[in-house]
């Protein structure tokens, strides 16, 4: 049961990411609309802002759909009371949607996957202290 909680907490965590993510990507959206407003207003001078905002928003982008991708992928082995099956199983679907990437050459995605495998190995594979 307590590797239950722990994978149900680290999922909580995932969750919570993908929120922040969420939030980010509208608060970049707001801002790319006032710096096309700015670069209108300079006569087309403020380009380089518009770059900044706009490389900004597809990183975060970028991380956003990794994690949902791994939210997909842990939320396939959780059963309709919320408790997360063969945990074996979700280690190496993670484990192998990290190696398809990482096959793509799409070495960032990858990496963002490999933090959350680890993540939920620790998860699965907690050593509980025992000392008294």
């Amino acid at each position: 049961m307590e590797t239950q909680e722990k994978i149900i907490s680290t999922f909580e965590e995932l969750q919570h990411a993908l929120y922040k993510l969420k939030n980010q990507i509208v608060e970049f959206e707001l801002l790319f609309n006032q710096a096309c407003n700015r670069h209108i207003a300079s006569n087309f001078q403020k380009e380089w802002l518009l770059d900044r905002i706009s490389s900004r928003h597809d990183i975060i982008t970028l991380r956003h759909d990794s994690l949902q991708l791994v939210r997909e992928t842990v939320a396939a082995f959780r059963d309709f009371d919320g408790y997360f099956l063969d945990h074996k199983q979700l280690l190496q679907s993670l484990q192998l949607l990290m190696l398809n990437h990482a096959e793509k050459e799409e070495y960032e995605i990858a990496a963002i996957i490999k933090k959350w495998h680890d993540k939920f190995s620790d998860a699965v594979y907690f050593v509980e202290d025992l000392t008294y």
